[in-house]
C-alpha cells in the first residue's frame, strides 16, 4: 500500500512539472477613505451611543418586568433588588435585605444580568448600588 500512495504522488507531481510559473499578480487600486461627515438624526431618531441608550430606555418595561420574574426568589431568601435608574447600557440596581454584605451578591448580580440581557435581547451591564 505505501508502494501505491508513493507511484500516485510521482503521478500527480509529474503532471505539474510542465506547468508554467503564475503571471504576477497586479497591483490593487488604491482605495481611498475618507470619514463622513456626521449627519443629523433623522426624524428625530438618534444615532450611534444615542441610539443604544433610546433602544434601551424604550425597553424599560422589558426590564422591569424581568425584575418582577426574579424578586420572588431573592425575597424568599430574605433579600430584595430594585431597579434605581437606566443611563446608556447600565442598568443599576440596589440590592437590600440580605443581598448586601452577602459574599454572594456578585452571583445574584449576574444572574440579574444573565435575566435583563435575554429579556431585553441586548447586552447591557448591571450595576449594583448602595
Amino acid at each position: 500500500m505505501p508502494e501505491q500512495s508513493r507511484a500516485t504522488r510521482i503521478t500527480l507531481f509529474d503532471g505539474l512539472g510542465g506547468r508554467s510559473s503564475p503571471a504576477a499578480p497586479r497591483p490593487l487600486p488604491a482605495i481611498v477613505t475618507t470619514t463622513p461627515e456626521p449627519q443629523p438624526a433623522a426624524h428625530g431618531v438618534p444615532d450611534g451611543p444615542d441610539l443604544r441608550a433610546a433602544l434601551i430606555a424604550r425597553r424599560r418595561p422589558l426590564i422591569e418586568a424581568a425584575l418582577e420574574t426574579i424578586r420572588p426568589n431573592l425575597r424568599r431568601d430574605g433579600g430584595d433588588c430594585q431597579l434605581v435608574k437606566i443611563e446608556g447600557d447600565a442598568v443599576f440596581v440596589r440590592l437590600t435585605g440580605a443581598c448586601v454584605g452577602c459574599q454572594l451578591a456578585s452571583v445574584t448580580v449576574a444572574g440579574v444580568r444573565q435575566r435583563l440581557v435575554e429579556a431585553v435581547g441586548m447586552p447591557l451591564r448591571v450595576i449594583p448600588v448602595e
